[in-house]
């Protein structure tokens, strides 16, 4: 290891297996609310909460304490074969705030196994209703579901898929609404009829009976820069689905638990799925921790065919993970946080319009509440894209790094190649002053990067 990597500076060379093996990577020492702080004593404003994690903010003590006590308690039990007394309370809450319907939880580690874990309930409801055939699901492009084989293969990132294309699953996929992108004259009233009717067209070519589930996030993420739908989409292609015998899943790891104002995003569009994913913010990044929420009515049905839901994973419902929950949960109930983060997103999603569209290269700026897209265009006229040569979202992202500002990105969603998109999802403690300071920031390396790179 390098010298600088024993001093604890950067550790490029050390052990640990890093995503990128060609650049430096700064070790973080510590953070506090929506800030994080480097070994050189730099400190960086997390305008992403990491990957919108962090929603309680960094060194949230009341969050620690509260999982410190049930670790002391027990920390882990076989959930196979044992409950808990927080796990139950966890269920319990968060199905007293979905959507009707759904009213029993199961506890994983990450966004990705939740996902492929409501698929495979799906698929098993399918079988139990004798209808075997349904061995498919539908998804929308650009869209993002994970990084395990099956999400991945939901999932439309040409980049993270190049090496694993004949190890994916088949799925039908229909495209998402962007309204950037959409090519209609007025996107808000002819949106909804536009992409339902293209989502039945893809379900008549492939057969309706062939397909078991529809996977859609509510507010698309960083695959369409915090995108949301026109009015009445859900309502057009929850229809659709009802109409062909299709489950619906809403995958709310990125948009939920708060993020748009609403602690299930679902519930701006009155979209009650049959089934809704959470991660990320459920846990605050204290434990790694996610959630399938079903009906019920669903889980009678397994239970009368097979006499359960054949799917379990090590720490399924694991005390240490559902701690942070219940912990997290309680934050966010003692200090308003979903009423807070629409207040302050509303303030944001004000100032970056107001700051950003002025500026060269920015085509388009879209969110709701705490979650936010920026795309950058090579031509405002046409919309063109830049290049993917030239880079232009990693020297985006390089030039806010040095300015102590960390964004989410992405690329390719233009035309599966070619898009820059920057993405912004802050810690829900955040406050208006430190929104002001964010888009300041992020205003100044914009210009300034596209003042040395026209």
């Amino acid at each position: 290891m390098r010298d600088e990597g024993r001093q604890g500076v950067r550790y490029p060379q050390g052990n640990v297996l890093l995503r990128d093996l060609a650049r430096d990577f700064p070790v973080v020492t510590h953070g506090r609310g929506v800030h994080l702080f480097d070994a050189t004593g730099k400190r960086y404003l997390d305008a992403s909460a990491g990957a919108l994690v962090a929603s309680v903010g960094h060194g949230n003590r009341e969050v620690v304490d509260r999982i410190r006590e049930q670790l002391l308690r027990v920390a882990y039990v076989n959930g196979t074969h044992f409950t808990t007394e927080v796990t139950e309370q966890l269920a319990t809450r968060l199905c007293a705030l979905a959507p009707a319907g759904l009213e029993r939880a199961a506890f994983l580690g990450s966004g990705s196994e939740a996902v492929e874990a409501a698929v495979k309930f799906a698929r098993q409801l399918c079988v139990a209703r004798g209808q075997p055939q349904r061995t498919k699901v539908i998804a929308r492009v650009p869209g993002y579901h994970g990084n395990t084989l099956y999400a991945l293969s939901l999932s439309e990132r040409p980049h993270y898929k190049q090496f694993f294309g004949p190890m994916l699953a088949e799925v039908v996929t229909t495209p998402a609404p962007y309204p950037y992108r959409s090519g209609l004259e007025d996107y808000e009233r002819d949106g909804a009829a536009h992409y339902a009717r293209l989502m039945e067209e893809a379900l008549l070519r492939e057969g309706p009976d062939t397909i078991a589930a529809f996977i859609a996030e509510p507010v698309i993420g960083s695959s369409a820069g915090a995108s949301p739908p026109p009015p009445d989409y859900f309502e057009r292609v929850s229809a659709l689905c009802r109409q062909y015998g299709i489950l619906t899943i809403a995958d709310e790891v990125m948009c939920g638990c708060g993020r748009t104002g609403r602690f299930f995003a679902s519930e701006l569009f009155d979209f009650t799925p049959d089934l809704l994913v959470l991660g990320k913010g459920i846990s605050g990044g204290y434990a790694p921790l996610s959630a399938v929420l079903v009906r019920q009515a669903h889980l009678e049905e397994l239970r009368q065919g097979s006499g359960g839901f054949m799917h379990a994973q090590t720490y399924l419902q694991a005390p240490a993970m559902t701690a942070a929950g219940l912990a997290v949960l309680d934050y966010y109930e003692r200090h308003g946080l979903v009423a807070h983060a629409a207040r302050v997103g509303a303030h944001l999603q004000r100032r970056l319009r107001e700051t950003l569209r002025p500026l060269p290269h920015v085509g388009s700026v879209q969110g709701v509440g705490l979650m936010a897209g920026v795309e950058f265009v090579e031509d405002l006229d046409s919309r063109r894209p830049f290049p993917r040569s030239r880079k232009v979202v990693e020297g985006l992202m390089a030039e806010l790094f040095e300015r102590g500002l960390v964004l989410w990105s992405n690329t390719g969603h233009a035309d599966g190649t070619n898009g820059d998109l920057l993405m912004l999802g802050p810690p829900l403690v955040i406050t208006e002053a430190e929104v002001d300071a964010l888009v300041d920031t992020l205003a100044q390396g914009i210009n300034h990067y596209f003042r040395r790179e026209p």
